[in-house]
């Protein structure tokens, strides 16, 4: 089961609900102290910090269930209330705080869809694999949202350094206002939109010329829904309009090349190979790589397991160089240097699983409760503003620096190592990176036979704590 909270979907009104109004409706009522509450959904208490909002009517708490219904109940300091609800329903009840305001609360059930299917035919195809792709209705996606306002903008969502982004231009650039585009364009205002339009568009695909819900995958991206679903139809009218079909055909051959490219030439299964030794309880059937020359500096990766079968998948930019590169490294040194960004994203279908094992996860979350000595809110790091997030962000990277002792020329490690640091302290403001890397660099250097990274993780956290 899983729990999406909405409640700022809500309008904000600045008006207080009238008690009488609640008691005029017959609505239950339930009291409160304090402004906070739990939920609990069947017998499950929830990790949800439920905030009792007066203002906003009513706050609804969205949650997934399966076609049976489970009980939810809301638990204040001084009262609760237990609500049966079942895919489709809607309940609304009143919390009053300080016996004076009133919070008009619901709870709005959902069916909750796997998000994934896959058959005994796809596990048979897909095993021991790793597919590399540029899917069509992916790569729609991405030409909308360099059309869109935001996706001009200098933000890092469009990489426009490129012919490829100037075809994009000349094709379309006489549809800009089309009504998928605005539409888009709004939603983008939101920045955390942004990864779940373009995953979510991976479990879409073009039959005969039609976008139709592909058959293994309801999302990809980390929500209880599919946000690009509603979008649907307008991307079809784009499509037609604008002969999409027509400008992706005369650049497969591009397509391919960088498939290739990242197929033969980074060194994919040196990595998969390197993550699965490292981390030996994590075991994966199949990897995907999906990508789009659009993409600039925004990567994501997502993990499943259903019907017997855990697949993972990296949603990440290609990584074109710049003019310089072959004047400051050798061309082994911007091979291992290339597969860094990919590396990053399927590192996090490893490390991740293994923070969240139980002798680790409350070490972590109360080494990195004071995020702002971590991450610098000023700079991207603020983005990862939980302990969970920034302990994984803090390892992902310095598996980067790992990787190049394993696999850079000696000479160049030192080099990239320290670029790496600089980047992550400089740009993106995790404070404490390069002490951190540094640590782990000698402690993998020094580690005994036989010992992998897991082995490592009581010294590696140990080490958190210390620098807390």
């Amino acid at each position: 089961m899983r729990i999406h909270v909405k409640a700022g979907l809500a309008l904000a009104i600045g008006v207080i609900f009238n008690v009488n109004d609640a008691f005029s409706q017959k609505l239950p009522v339930i009291k409160a102290s304090v402004n906070k509450a739990d939920i609990k959904v069947g017998n499950e208490l929830q990790d949800v910090n439920w905030t009792i909002n007066a203002t906003i009517r009513p706050d609804v708490f969205d949650v997934y269930l399966p076609k049976t219904g489970l009980p939810v109940t809301f638990i204040t300091d001084k009262d609760s209330i237990r609500v049966e609800v079942k895919p489709g329903d809607y309940r609304e009840f009143v919390i009053l705080v300080n016996d004076k305001d009133s919070a008009l609360t619901a709870v709005k059930a959902f069916l909750d869809v796997p998000r994934a299917h896959f058959s005994e035919d796809y596990k048979k195809s897909h095993t021991g694999k790793t597919f590399v792709e540029i899917p069509q209705v992916y790569e729609l996606v991405n030409v909308v949202f360099a059309l869109t306002n935001e996706g001009k903008k200098d933000n890092g969502m469009i990489r426009k350094d490129n012919p490829y982004y100037s075809d994009v231009l000349k094709w379309f650039q006489n549809y800009g206002n089309e009504p998928v585009v605005n539409a888009l364009n709004a939603a983008l205002a939101n920045a955390d939109n942004y990864h779940s339009l373009k995953m979510d568009a991976y479990a879409f695909e073009f039959q005969n010329g039609k976008i139709v819900q592909s058959p293994v995958y309801d999302r990809t991206g980390f929500s209880n829904a599919n946000h690009l679903r509603e979008y649907v139809p307008a991307l079809q009218q784009f499509a037609a309009k604008t002969s999409f079909a027509d400008f992706y055909m005369q650049h497969k051959p591009f397509y391919d090349s960088l498939i290739v490219s990242y197929r033969d030439s980074v060194g994919v299964p040196e990595m998969q190979k390197w993550l699965t030794k490292n981390f030996p309880s994590t075991k994966y059937d199949s990897f995907k790589i999906i990508f789009s020359p659009l993409v600039s500096s925004n990567q994501s990766a997502t993990r499943f397991e259903f019907d017997g079968f855990k697949e993972a998948q990296a949603h990440v930019n290609f990584p074109f160089r710049d003019r310089g590169d072959l004047k400051s490294m050798s061309k082994e040194a911007l091979l291992v240097r290339d597969g860094s960004i990919l590396f990053t994203e399927l590192n996090h279908a490893f490390i991740n699983p293994e923070s969240e094992k139980p002798q680790y996860a409350a070490r972590i979350t109360k080494a990195l409760s004071n995020i702002s000595a971590w991450n610098d809110p000023e700079k991207p790091a603020k983005h990862y503003n939980n302990a969970y997030d920034s302990f994984n962000e803090y390892m992902n990277w310095a598996l980067v620096c790992i990787r190049y002792l394993d696999y850079a020329p000696e000479k160049e490690q030192a080099q990239l190592i320290t670029k790496t640091e600089k980047m992550m302290v400089n740009l993106r403001g995790f404070r404490k990176f390069a002490e951190f890397d540094q640590f782990l660099v000698k402690l993998y250097k020094n580690r005994k036979k036989g010992q992998v990274l897991a082995d490592l993780y009581p010294e590696i956290v140990g080490w958190f704590e210390r620098n807390g």
